[in-house]
């Protein structure tokens, strides 16, 4: 390799390494420089929520449950904003995974949700796929999760399905909820994009920016599609482990 191409190699290698840096000193910032006075606003919020002169006037406790609110908000973005650095800057190991164990384990994590919303979750038999277990769990999670708290009236029906895509295997979480504008197009995986207030539905709108970025750390495409009939289809390809293809266990 002549000297010019090793500089030229050299000049795309350094700005990564910059950025890398960068996220990685903005993950040191969110878990130690942010979390503790964070900590300490809502150890005071707790403090005067219980003080029996200020619990006294209606006005200042909606004040201090308002600020006792935010602040709750306020840790579960940091923590998805350090999930989503990690996410950028940490390789994490992969081994060979059965992904009917990574719903199941979704499905049990989310087990008070389901049952609160009369939901019912079914899935195909799934393949192997080579991935991270902690990372493709959590994947499960977050779609599974929006598939059951985005529902109209009727009781939300989530189906977990697998197909096998040339050298990949396509995964598509289906629903019969409120379904999703395809306008809004790639917008619904930025990070804090919400399509609705935190009156109608909970949460900070960090889930599907988070999927998108579990499926591409694993070689992997996310997407959105309009259900069959109505709802959403949320899809994505996972690799085929090499060794045995993947096949249906």
């Amino acid at each position: 390799m002549s000297a010019s191409t090793l500089a030229s190699a050299d000049k795309q290698i350094a700005p990564a390494q910059k950025l890398k840096d960068d996220l990685e000193a903005v993950g040191r910032a969110i878990s130690h420089d942010l979390q503790a006075p964070l900590r300490n606003i809502m150890t005071m919020c707790d403090a005067l929520g219980h003080h029996p002169v200020l619990t006294g006037d209606p006005v200042i406790r909606g004040a201090v449950n308002e600020l006792a609110l935010e602040a709750v908000n306020m840790r579960a973005m940091m923590q998805a904003m350090l999930e989503y650095v990690r996410l950028e800057t940490f390789n994490a190991p992969m081994s060979l995974l059965d992904a009917n164990e990574l719903a199941e384990d979704a499905m049990n994590a989310l087990a008070a949700e389901i049952s609160a919303a009369g939901a019912i979750v079914t899935h195909d038999r799934l393949p192997q796929v080579t991935g991270h277990r902690g990372r493709l769990t959590r994947l499960f999670v977050y779609l599974l999760d929006n598939a059951v708290k985005f529902h109209g009236p009727q009781p939300p029906k989530v189906h977990i399905s697998a197909r096998s895509v040339h050298d990949a295997w396509e995964f598509c979480i289906e629903d019969n909820g409120i379904g999703i504008n395809e306008d809004g197009g790639d917008t619904i995986f930025n990070l804090f994009q919400r399509l609705h207030t935190s009156e109608a539905y909970s949460g900070i709108g960090a889930g599907l920016a988070l999927s998108r970025k579990i499926v591409e750390s694993h070689g992997g495409k996310l997407w959105m599609e309009q259900g069959r009939d109505e709802g959403t289809r949320f899809c994505f390809t996972l690799p085929r482990p090499a060794m045995n293809g993947g096949s249906i266990t």
